[in-house]
């Protein structure tokens, strides 16, 4: 009994529970936007001193005071990250001010991406040589499409003009962080030049081929679609229709990440429980998993929200075979600082901030968001009480249970569903407005018919797509005719509706007033150790800034 008792006094005197991946992530952020100012902001490096005993401050809310080795350990392990995040962006500024711009040269390049531009198209380049030296970095080719027509991802090219630096605009790096991170710190406009080669590279291979069994099996808007799905390039979606969706709210359709992931990792599983797989040891059953999720992420180019997907199933996967409590925000902590270790500019693009947001959004309030959804059925039940049937009385007076009613179970289903849905948009609806000026108001609805579709068939989209490219390229048609035609249909919708009517716009949007917006609705989840009016009182303190600060930005 005493020890039950120590338990809930020290539950009671802590603020938070300390998480050490989520904190390590957060302290991650910090050393690389501290970084971020030291350079292009010129913030002397001195006062890293002053914020590193800011790792302190979580262990007076979160740790008891006796445990001081535990609480140095932790304290140590912040600081490290903090430093490896702080490094780990100078590392990538000190490989870009190496870089200089080079007039009249030759250069060679293998392609690594295809950017199709107006009247133009965008050649990545790796693997590049100017004059003979190597560079390592990444050089984008803007040619036009005449060119283009027989080049394909992994072709080597040789050409001759003048590469220039990109410039890093100070006032607005994150437009430009996606590319910094991919290393592409040179332009070149039209050089003259011709392919001189192929090379081999699994990755771009798999995804060349699944471009071009898409193309040759479908009609272009479907499979602009689909290459947007799968793949996650936009590139050949036409404007007015990628705009329409993405005012509709289902854009991250297109940005591959948890919802994609996710069917292909349950598709995985079904796999290994209903094939001969079964019977393989537990180490192999993950290992087959794991090498199924990482072909797909190099087929996406390890784009951030991909990798967070991966590693989070993953993660959840190992845990489940070795039999420790999964927690999510752990795993979330730990996808990040994976991700921001191999990139840490990565922190500034709007991908990484919409595919972490959401799964912060849905950790924190899914389930203070459900939990209004049951005091609601709770209501109705009142007023409305269902009439227990025969079997019901009969399971009563034996003391027996039965399982749920049909309805019973169709509410959790969709009330879960709308829990998560809402507390995503929640958290990335600052984002949106920062990066897109607005947001939208059907996400909520089409989210309900198109989160569903896209789980149902991404996996049986995937397993067509794959086995056209293992056979000849003439079966593509006859393979790809379902999905074809399901695109034609679903994209009547965004032909027919326009979308933009109805959304939230808002010109300007601070960071800092995104941050309010996202502890006040912090501040409203049972994350806190505090009572229920105090959380209230602050989450609305929170709003009034967010309020006053917005009004004062756009007025």
């Amino acid at each position: 009994m005493s020890s039950k008792i120590a338990l809930k006094r020290e539950r009671v005197d802590k603020l938070f529970n300390f998480r050490p991946f989520l904190f390590g992530a957060i302290f991650f952020a910090f050393g690389i936007v501290f970084s971020l100012a030291h350079y292009l902001h010129e913030v002397h490096a001195v006062w890293m001193l002053c914020v590193l005993p800011c790792a302190l401050i979580p262990f007076f809310f979160c740790s008891e005071k006796r445990q001081w080795l535990r609480v140095g350990y932790a304290m140590l392990g912040l600081c490290v990250c903090f430093l490896v995040g702080f490094f780990g962006f100078a590392l990538q500024m000190e490989r870009y001010q190496r870089v200089e711009s080079t007039y009249d040269c030759y250069f060679t390049g293998k392609v690594v991406e295809m950017r199709e531009g107006y009247g133009e198209v965008g050649l990545v380049l790796d693997d590049l040589s100017v004059n003979g030296e190597v560079y390592q970095c990444k050089l984008i080719a803007y040619m036009p499409m005449s060119f283009c027509g027989n080049i394909g991802l992994s072709d080597v090219l040789t050409l001759h003009g003048d590469i220039e630096k990109i410039g890093l605009d100070e006032d607005g790096f994150g437009r430009y962080a996606k590319d910094f991170g991919k290393r592409i710190f040179l332009s070149s406009n039209r050089p003259e030049g011709r392919k001189t080669g192929h090379a081999f590279d699994l990755f771009l291979m798999l995804n060349a081929r699944a471009r071009q069994v898409i193309e040759a099996g479908m009609d272009k808007t479907p499979a602009a679609v689909t290459k947007g799905v799968l793949l996650g390039d936009t590139t050949g979606i036409e404007s007015g229709l990628y705009e329409n969706i993405r005012y509709g709210g289902v854009a991250h359709i297109f940005a591959v990440s948890g919802l994609h992931v996710g069917a292909l990792f349950a598709f995985c599983l079904l796999l290994m429980k209903k094939t001969g797989l079964k019977r393989a040891p537990a180490l192999l059953q993950f290992i087959l998993t794991a090498s199924v999720l990482f072909l797909y992420a190099g087929m996406c180019a390890f784009t951030p929200s991909v990798v967070r997907a991966s590693v989070m199933c993953l993660v959840g996967y190992m845990c489940k075979l070795v039999l420790v409590k999964f927690d999510f925000l752990q795993s979330l902590g730990l996808s990040a600082i994976a991700v921001l270790f191999f990139t840490p500019s990565s922190l500034f693009t709007a991908g990484f901030q919409l595919s972490f947001s959401a799964c912060f959004g849905i950790a924190f309030l899914a389930k203070p968001i459900g939990q209004v959804f049951d005091e609601v059925a709770k209501g109705f039940r009142y007023f409305f009480p269902q009439k227990p049937t025969s079997a019901e009385i009969e399971a009563m007076k034996n003391d027996d249970t039965m399982p749920p009613r049909l309805s019973t179970r169709a509410y959790r289903a969709v009330s879960s569903f709308l829990a998560v849905s809402m507390s995503a948009q929640i958290f990335t609806a600052p984002f949106l407005l920062y990066y897109f000026g607005y947001v939208s108001g059907w996400a909520l609805l089409l989210n309900c018919i198109f989160v569903p579709f896209i789980s149902l068939i991404f996996s049986l989209l995937l397993a067509a797509v794959v086995l056209a490219c293992l056979l000849p390229t003439a079966w593509a048609s006859v393979l790809l005719f379902l999905p074809n035609t399901l695109w034609s249909a679903v994209l009547l919708l965004f032909e027919a509706v326009d979308f933009t009517s109805f959304a939230l716009e808002i010109e300007n949007v601070s960071i800092s007033m995104a941050a309010v917006y996202i502890l006040g609705f912090l501040f409203c989840t049972d994350k806190w150790n505090v009572s229920k009016w105090t959380r209230f009182v602050l989450a609305m303190a929170c709003f009034c800034v967010f309020g006053v600060g917005m009004y004062a930005l756009n007025v």
